[in-house]
């Protein structure tokens, strides 16, 4: 349930609003005579930022807007809210089984591919990150292939790949 939080401020240029934002989770607690809790929202336009607030009747009390970035806001779940796997997931996408090996990759594209994935991703309500994982995945997925065969993949058209300079149109 969402907080009775109406909160509006301006940091570095941006409009954070707990009226037009969506809450995702947070928490409320009560320590003798204050009052204190903190709630994450997402903005219309993707942005992370935290609402924190004390209230005890003195001049201590405070409600304040943190932004905070999408690897922050995440971290901040898992550590406040861990059990709101939905929530997580929901967000970043499905989290790797503990124990499961997880390696950084650098991928070069054309940055249109990478907006179509983009759009993709936002359409299935999931982080770039986790759809491009989602696609990777669906490509190695069937286990009655045979491996040891080349699997096809669509053709690549006019375009033309180069370890170093990247992706280059009519090999121009």
């Amino acid at each position: 349930m969402a907080p009775n939080i109406k909160l509006k401020r301006i940091i570095d240029g941006k409009t954070y609003n707990t009226e037009t934002a969506t809450y995702l989770a947070g928490y409320d607690g009560d320590d003798g005579p204050f009052e204190y809790g903190e709630h994450l929202y997402q903005t219309r336009f993707g942005a992370f930022f935290l609402v924190s607030y004390v209230d005890g009747g003195g001049e201590e009390d405070y409600q304040k807007i943190i932004p905070r970035t999408p690897e922050q806001a995440r971290e901040w779940l898992e550590e406040k809210q861990s059990y709101r796997v939905d929530v997580i997931e929901q967000l970043f996408g499905e989290m790797p089984e503990a124990g499961s090996g997880e390696v950084k990759y650098t991928l070069r594209m054309p940055e249109t591919l990478r907006d179509r994935l983009a759009e993709r991703a936002k359409a299935n309500g999931q982080s770039l990150n986790a759809w491009m994982i989602r696609c990777l995945e669906s490509c190695t997925q069937d286990a009655s292939a045979d491996t040891s065969e080349p699997r096809e993949i669509p053709p690549m058209g006019n375009m033309v790949g180069s370890n170093r300079d990247g992706w280059k149109v009519g090999g121009k």
